[in-house]
């Protein structure tokens, strides 16, 4: 009964965040690029869980702060505020509510994937990161009707099916879309809040 009575709710949420895009921006003030707008969190782990530090931090190590900041492009994120990482790294095991320990064990199952057998998690950090972003600008609706998103990692896609993102581990819960976090504009594209992390593989 619950879920029945939430669903007109997000549904209606989605179609408010559809037609009002979040951030108001004047003539005068063009809005920021994707980096900008993560970058903003401070980029600092803190108590304050609904912001993109640990996105910004992942960002920067796999060294993608540029491409998200590239004026020229066109890009959709979906974007794992800090709630969404803990979540996942809960998932994995982790039993604290911290960024910063959110983070180390994420990082900590990602070099579990390095192929060269060293425990380098940026490789695979890199690709769970490009998992996040397709090319062009989609608006809620689009994606809402996609029914795949085909991902800037070569080859990956996951599916859409409503609100839930279905990515490629079936073994982990999969993200929904914050319906109270999309649309966010950028001059180089823009953003949709998700609950957890996507996943490119079956980790």
């Amino acid at each position: 009964m619950r879920k029945l009575f939430l669903a007109p709710i997000l549904a209606v949420g989605v179609l408010v965040a559809a037609v009002a895009p979040a951030g108001a921006w004047t003539s005068s003030t063009p809005p920021p690029t994707i980096a900008q707008i993560v970058a903003k969190s401070g980029g600092t782990f803190d108590a304050n869980h609904y912001d993109y530090d640990i996105l910004y931090t992942a960002v920067k190590a796999a060294g993608l702060v540029d491409a998200l900041n590239n004026p020229s492009s066109k890009l959709t994120v979906f974007a794992p505020d800090d709630m969404a990482f803990i979540r996942t790294a809960r998932d994995f095991g982790y039993t604290g509510s911290d960024e910063a320990g959110a983070f180390k064990a994420i990082a900590g199952v990602l070099g579990t994937l390095d192929p060269k057998g060293q425990g380098d998690p940026i490789p695979a950090l890199k690709n769970v990161l490009l998992y996040h972003v397709t090319s062009g600008s989609l608006g809620p609706i689009q994606v809402l009707l996609s029914g795949s998103i085909q991902t800037l990692l070569p080859g990956a896609s996951f599916d859409v099916r409503f609100l839930r993102l279905v990515d490629d581990a079936p073994k982990r819960p999969d993200p929904y879309l914050n319906p109270f976090a999309l649309n966010i504009k950028a001059s180089n594209g823009v953003i949709h809040g998700i609950t957890q992390v996507l996943l490119p593989v079956n980790a």
